[in-house]
């Protein structure tokens, strides 16, 4: 009976001190989600000393280390994670150790990691997105599209990826397809930093808003702001018209120009927000029109009807207000003096017609 004690003494202490340790990582985690990066690392170090084995620690030491812009100790605690085999974090160790790479200015070692890291853990969203981040650095839009792409093919939840996406895009002159991939991305994330921005350029690609100065893009990666300011193409000359992907962008930029016109000629004073949705409708409905027929590729099979759906509703206003928060103090009010009408708003986004 007394061996017995003794044998479970150590099972039980070994128990109490994972729970704790587990316990200290969650703490962790919530200070690392407020900004508190160095304190979510006492933390995970706490848990280490009750658990030196625990990968999920070490992992989130190498994400807290990272925000900080601490490569040296991000590249050590994730290559611990990506050494430990562990299945389920070694993807995400992948991603961080490559962005310390890359914030070492070490960007063709970091995109060989990832692609390590696709053949060692298979299709991946976090891995093929990481790597469109890095081709994008190197400029290679080729390279991005084709990993951004395959990102949101795995995951159409995940903002960034329709950000990424976007930019990638209007750099290649496909600028239709990229005003598409910003109001997903919209859509998806209305108001934070980044929405601003990413609204400002839409509204240059759109021919509405010609800036003096280029617009700021900016990416969160994993939890961590990054602003990398670019030069991007302004609306102050005509855009690549030729057919591609299926279609005549010229037909595009008809709608565009004439509709403006016609809105700026008017005796009524239009605001940007008006030339916003009145452009845009116009787009939807010749993408509506040049989608009829055996059309192939996700922008003809999964971005056009989407927002044909969207624009054909009536919630086609509100969808309006909702993207166009972050950049229209007016949308923001509206938001706050229709609660109803928001909420009916996202009910539907959610959910779908209920037919």
């Amino acid at each position: 009976m007394i061996t017995i004690l003794i044998a479970a003494a150590p099972l039980f202490l070994s128990y109490g001190q994972n729970a704790k340790a587990e316990e200290l990582i969650q703490e962790g985690v919530e200070l690392h989600d407020e900004g508190k990066f160095k304190e979510a690392i006492d933390k995970y170090n706490e848990a280490l000393t009750l658990d030196p084995k625990s990968v999920q620690a070490i992992y989130e030491l190498s994400l807290s280390y990272l925000a900080l812009q601490d490569y040296q100790n991000a590249s050590k605690y994730s290559t611990q994670v990506v050494n430990s085999g562990n299945k389920q974090l070694s993807p995400g160790a992948y991603a961080v150790k490559s962005e310390a790479l890359a914030g070492m200015n070490k960007v063709d070692e970091a995109i060989a990691l990832l692609q390590e890291g696709l053949i060692k853990n298979g299709d991946g969203f976090v891995l093929h997105y990481n790597l469109a981040l890095n081709y994008y650095k190197k400029g290679d839009n080729d390279k991005t599209l084709e990993h951004v792409k395959r990102a949101i093919d795995l995951d159409k939840s995940h903002s960034g990826a329709f950000l990424l996406n976007a930019y990638a895009l209007n750099d290649s002159g496909l600028w239709v397809q990229s005003i598409l991939s910003f109001q997903m991305f919209l859509l998806l994330e209305p108001d934070s930093k980044r929405s601003k921005g990413a609204f400002e350029e839409m509204l240059a690609i759109m021919r509405i808003k010609t800036n003096e100065a280029p617009v700021q893009r900016s990416f969160i990666q994993q939890q961590m702001m990054r602003n990398k300011p670019d030069t991007i193409p302004q609306a102050d000359k005509i855009p690549p018209l030729s057919i591609e992907e299926g279609l005549n962008r010229n037909f595009v930029y008809h709608a565009i120009t004439s509709t403006l016109d016609s809105l700026k000629n008017s005796s009524e004073e239009k605001d940007d927000f008006i030339l916003f949705k009145t452009v845009n409708k116009e787009i939807m409905n010749v993408l509506t029109r040049e989608s009829k027929g055996a059309k192939e590729g996700v922008f003809w099979t999964f971005y056009t009807p989407f927002f044909s759906h969207i624009a054909d509703s009536e919630y086609y206003d509100t969808f309006c207000r909702y993207i166009s928060v972050s950049y229209f103090p007016e949308s923001l009010e509206w938001w706050q003096q229709n609660p109803g009408e928001a909420i009916d708003f996202v009910i539907w986004f959610e959910k779908g017609d209920e037919e």
